[in-house]
């Protein structure tokens, strides 16, 4: 299952953000989002999961109109995990993760099947969310419930996985299991992933979209009118094409085959 996008445009109202963005989401491959604050990055991610309607172009599954799909079809194939969870009111973990089986659900359908328990109990167990299954959603942290809004589209068991910003509230340990958990999941799954760590970006992404904010750089003339660049992490991720997007100075260290990104301060700046 494929997820494209076609010289597509996103903002608000009649406003453009971010235009003429081309990209393919295929199983076994993670597409990372890049961009500086106000590039347009989360409301890009939200039009691709139907969350708002571009301003111009497509997105398509399967060569088929997203908008031409029902609501209870699309989330059947696609997953959307946003920057903050609501929590719901009384609802316990196990509880809120298993509303993730709702769309392959009938609508008398008032029970969980061996097959729901079983999705839902992987999906816990996979953002180590077993052993608090029963504590309630307002009684946790950020980082718990963070995960627990990963639980529920992995409970979906969707085709095709979109998340913002999943690192956020996170400490450590957990972004770092995380991480390894969506580089398992990309395996099987079509991942896009809007980060602002770019050690985590290199780490998980097969292809990276920059986007572009109104900066000086010094990019090659074949970008230097997009408001987005689109290739491989070895293609984006180096100083000269991050300085173009940023607008800062970027140095580089390796250590254990991970690259580590660091912002060269001014003189000024403590």
């Amino acid at each position: 299952m494929t997820l494209k996008a076609a010289n597509l445009s996103v903002g608000a109202g009649d406003k453009s953000i971010v235009s003429g963005i081309n990209l393919e989401a295929t199983p076994g491959k993670a597409l990372v989002i890049l961009g500086p604050n106000g590039s347009g990055k989360s409301t890009l991610v939200r039009t691709l999961a139907r969350q708002l309607r571009p301003i111009a172009g497509e997105v398509m599954l399967d060569e088929q109109s997203i908008w031409q799909l029902s609501p209870t079809r699309f989330a059947q194939r696609v997953a959307f995990v946003q920057q903050n969870l609501e929590p719901g009111i009384g609802l316990s973990i196990r509880e809120y993760v298993s509303l993730g089986r709702t769309p392959h659900q009938k609508w008398w359908q008032w029970q969980e099947s061996d097959g729901d328990r079983e999705c839902v109990n992987a999906a816990l167990a996979a953002t180590e969310l077993t052993d608090i299954s029963n504590r309630s959603l307002a009684q946790l942290s950020g980082g718990e419930r963070q995960r627990a809004a990963i639980a529920i589209a992995l409970a979906q068991k969707p085709s095709i996985l979109l998340l913002d910003e999943p690192t956020a509230h996170l400490d450590f340990k957990h972004q770092s299991e995380l991480l390894k958990l969506l580089n398992q999941l990309k395996r099987q799954l079509a991942l896009i992933v809007v980060l602002h760590d770019l050690t985590a970006a290199s780490y998980l992404a097969d292809e990276i979209l920059l986007l572009r904010k109104n900066v000086e750089g010094n990019l090659d003339r074949e970008h230097a009118n997009s408001s987005a660049i689109l290739g491989s992490t070895q293609d984006i991720l180096n100083t000269e094409t991050l300085q173009s997007a940023f607008g800062v100075a970027f140095k580089t260290t390796e250590e254990f085959n991970t690259r580590y990104y660091f912002v060269k301060l001014n003189e000024t700046q403590n």
